[in-house]
This record gives structure tokens, sequence and C-alpha cells, in this order.
């Protein structure tokens, strides 16, 4: 049967996080039943980069990135499965930047 919600697809999602960001500082996860975020804290950006997928209502959903600089991305779908394909991968992205530019002093 396949998972379809946010709420039922919450501990796959977790892990993800644990996964890709184990090694990136300054990272945190906000979840609820409809909302999960990913977010930066960062001194020197107010608005650091974050990614989120929403549940607007009953399967139709919401991928937001923001690299934090200039890149924003947003995609909808009513397909939990293709949200969660693209949530996986700018979460990649996310965490790829994150290594490469953050600041490590």
């Amino acid at each position: 049967m396949t998972k379809t919600n946010l709420k039922i697809n919450r501990i796959r999602i977790e892990n993800l996080y644990k996964s890709m960001f184990v090694e990136v500082d300054n990272t945190s996860i906000t979840c609820s039943d409809s909302h999960i975020e990913i977010k930066h804290h960062d001194n020197f950006n107010h608005d650091s980069a974050s990614l989120e997928i929403e549940e607007i209502k009953d399967s139709y959903f919401i991928v937001r990135y923001w690299d934090g600089y200039s890149l924003a991305e947003i995609e909808e779908s009513s397909d939990l499965a293709k949200s969660l394909k693209i949530f996986k991968r700018l979460a990649k992205k996310m965490a790829k930047n994150l290594r490469r530019f953050s600041n490590n002093f």
C-alpha cells in the first residue's frame, strides 16, 4: 500500500535528513503533520537556505527550495511519490551546497 500523506512518511524523511546532513553543521528539521522543513542556521545570512514540503490539502503537495542567495524553486504536485522524489533531489542539492559553501571558520 502506498503511503499517502506526509504524516505517514515522517520517519522516512527524518532518516533522509540524518543521512544527508550528518556532515553539515547548523541545520535542523522541523516536522508537523502537514509540513516538514529543513533549515540552515547562518549568523551571516538571515535568509539562509531552506527546503520544505507542505501538504496543502488532501493529496496536493508543494516543495519549496531556497539556496540562501538567489535560487528559489517551487514544485507543485498531486502525487506524493513525485513530491518526495523532488524533495530528495533538492535535499541532496542543499546538502552539497552547504558542505561546499558554508563558512567553516
